[in-house]
């Protein structure tokens, strides 16, 4: 266990351009040929998006200990919040949880924010508790407040610094909530996540092995986010035009879903 006051001094530092070959980077922290070619994809993904306003603080350390965030004009997901910044994704995990980082990094992130003009803060979050989206609890605890929804459980949320400014919403292509007229499993993922691509085609494959039809959809740019019918841009798979999950799956607990459901139902 990290000791109390060990975390208290370990410092927060910002990723750029001028860093990012040296610094370690979010989720991919193993150093096998596999994790560091998916840091590395990750690292050229932030090297298009920091021209763009994209920001990445982290904690001085190999640990999921950061919160990244852009302007939501800039940003991987289909909300409407001109002037806001919107988080893309915050962590804080394993042995660092419970030391007080998650309220440095975010508070470095709205001082941040203020600094450059920003309107205020938007992050999505899910009526329910989910382990791949920011906690809703915390960002409450932050001072949130929720200001859309959309089906099933996507919830957005907002912390004002200008209370005069619109409520951010979701794009009303993301409140369609299923894909018409599809047959088989459709796959939507951003690269943003050093983990999506490599996952999502390896379950692709396995369903197409399984004799599904599946097809895969790459999120790249925030033109492409019109053809996706639900908020969560990170990961998002349909089959037969409904949702059947926002989250990647080892092959094994893929495989168990897919033979639940019924070979070939997708083909």
């Amino acid at each position: 266990m990290v000791e109390e006051i060990e975390a208290g001094k370990i410092a927060l530092i910002e990723v750029t351009p001028e860093n990012i070959g040296d610094e370690h980077i979010c989720c991919a922290i193993g150093n096998d040929r596999v994790n560091r070619a998916r840091a590395e994809e990750k690292k050229e993904w932030l090297r298009e998006r920091f021209p763009r306003g994209h920001r990445f603080l982290k904690g001085d350390l190999r640990g999921k200990v950061f919160i990244e965030f852009s302007p939501a004009e800039e940003s991987v997901f289909p909300v409407e919040a001109p002037g806001y910044a919107l988080i893309q994704c915050f962590w804080v995990s394993g042995r660092y949880k419970g030391h007080g980082l998650g309220r440095r990094l975010y508070d470095e992130c709205e001082r941040l924010c203020r600094e450059e003009g920003y309107r205020g803060i938007v992050s999505l979050a899910g009526a329910k508790k989910k382990p791949f989206m920011v906690d809703r609890a915390v960002l409450l605890h932050f001072g949130f407040r929720i200001c859309d929804r959309a089906d099933p459980w996507y919830e957005l949320a907002v912390r004002k610094f200008d209370e005069s400014a619109p409520d951010p919403r979701f794009w009303d292509s993301a409140r369609r909530g299923r894909l018409e007229g599809r047959r088989g499993l459709d796959f939507f993922y951003s690269p943003c996540c050093p983990f999506n691509r490599d996952f999502t085609f390896m379950m692709a494959d396995a369903a197409r092995e399984m004799g599904f039809t599946a097809r895969v959809t790459e999120l790249r740019n925030r033109e492409d986010l019109a053809v996706l019918p639900t908020p969560w841009a990170l990961f998002s798979l349909y089959l037969d035009g409904e949702l059947l999950s926002a989250e990647i799956m080892t092959i094994p607990k893929f495989r168990e879903l897919l033979h639940r459901i019924g070979e070939g139902k997708g083909g």
